[in-house]
């Protein structure tokens, strides 16, 4: 989901808070605060916990129920409340001047009942979907390449990617088709895949010549060598910006569901067109942030956002030209994968969302809207680009 920015209460918090804090302060707050500050401890986190571990603590009245009660007590005690509305308290454990403290607030009053008010029962948090993280969510795009290899060696070890929803099902079927389609005949063809995390995919080049998969993840790895089709697929922990791999040594490049999750897009894509023959394929998705509920979103007012705290950077169709274009490809197809009207828009996204995710009908009207609709506004593009020949000239 998108942070809620049309509801008045949730968009003062996130305001207040992104005004006062500062580069490493530790924030505990609800799941979707990681929208307004580069890392969050979720709600389970307080277990056992003292209210000094954290420099914020940004309280929704309506989620109590997910600390530890203990925690509860004592941070109503001992910290400072420095913002309170009918929905959020926010604390503070830092010391300064700038900070009036809300202590006689009505909102804060009615918290502080609430919280006597509680038992001792277990938590009631649910787990974030497709996170592989526990504790903390972390916004992959403030992070080190250190950090980084760490967060996805953490996702994998967690269980990766859940396709739980039959949304979730579908838009990887959708993945499969293009990929199959695009790509076609890969009989007596040497193929890399970039990013390949545990080598679903390449399930689909079994009649290949050589296969090989890398992931900046040794966790991804090990679980793709474990699932491993055939004795001619061979998986590498490799960073995709630096491939140690010969000039010209593969036909095919497969740079699946992850150009969004790389530091600098332009770099991994130089590198497959490096490690490319020349006339060889490029097929690439785009996380498309020019995707009809995106537009919609700047449209009514709020600010644009990712699809989930992974990604770095998001494309839309003209930047994934220029970026193509300016390695030497050239686009040979197109296409797009669901269109989702209303996904992720602030004060819809949560109406319409079990529709999206669970509904049959809807589902598929969504699966087939996104290949008419094409690449330019689907909610992923799809694009099978060709390394340009020496001497040739992209038209």
């Amino acid at each position: 989901m998108s942070f809620p920015f049309n509801d008045v209460a949730w968009s003062a918090a996130a305001k207040f808070l992104s005004q006062h804090y500062r580069t490493g302060e530790k924030v505990l707050a609800p799941d979707l605060f990681w929208r307004i500050v580069p890392a969050i401890y979720r709600y389970r986190d307080t277990f056992g916990r003292s209210t000094r571990d954290y420099d914020w603590v940004v309280l929704h009245k309506g989620q109590l129920s997910e600390l530890d009660p203990v925690f509860l007590r004592s941070l109503v005690r001992s910290a400072a409340p420095v913002f309170a509305n009918e929905v959020f308290v926010i604390f503070s454990t830092l010391r300064r001047q700038e900070f009036a403290v809300v202590s006689d607030s009505n909102h804060f009053q009615s918290l502080t009942a609430m919280v006597a008010a509680l038992g001792s029962a277990a938590p009631q948090s649910q787990a974030l979907p497709n996170s592989g993280e526990r504790e903390i969510i972390r916004n992959f795009a403030t992070m080190t390449d250190a950090e980084l290899r760490e967060a996805m060696d953490e996702f994998w070890r967690a269980g990766g990617y859940l396709y739980e929803t039959l949304r979730d099902q579908t838009y990887f079927s959708e993945i499969d088709y293009f990929l199959r389609d695009f790509v076609g005949n890969v009989e007596g063809r040497e193929v890399l895949d970039l990013c390949c995390g545990d080598g679903w995919q390449l399930r689909n080049f079994s009649g290949a010549k050589r296969v090989i998969g890398i992931d900046i993840s040794d966790c991804a790895i090990e679980i793709a060598r474990q699932i491993s089709v055939g004795a001619h697929f061979s998986f590498y922990q490799m960073d995709a910006h630096r491939l140690a791999f010969d000039d010209a040594c593969f036909d095919i490049v497969i740079f699946n569901d992850s150009i969004e999750h790389v530091r600098d897009a332009g770099q991994v894509v130089r590198e497959a067109a490096r490690v490319l023959r020349p006339g060889g394929l490029l097929y690439v998705t785009i996380a498309n942030r020019n995707s009809l509920h995106q537009v919609m979103t700047r449209k009514l007012g709020y600010p644009e956002f990712k699809t989930n705290h992974h990604h770095i950077r998001e494309f839309d169709m003209d930047e994934t030209r220029e970026l193509l274009a300016r390695a030497g490809f050239a686009i040979e197809r197109h296409g797009g994968i669901f269109l989702f009207a209303y996904w992720g828009i602030p004060g819809i996204d949560h109406l319409v969302r079990d529709l999206i995710d669970n509904d049959p009908e809807i589902v598929e009207l969504h699966r087939a809207l996104g290949r008419a609709v094409g690449a330019d506004h689907a909610y992923c593009s799809v694009v099978l680009a060709r390394k340009l020949m020496a001497g040739s000239r992209i038209r």
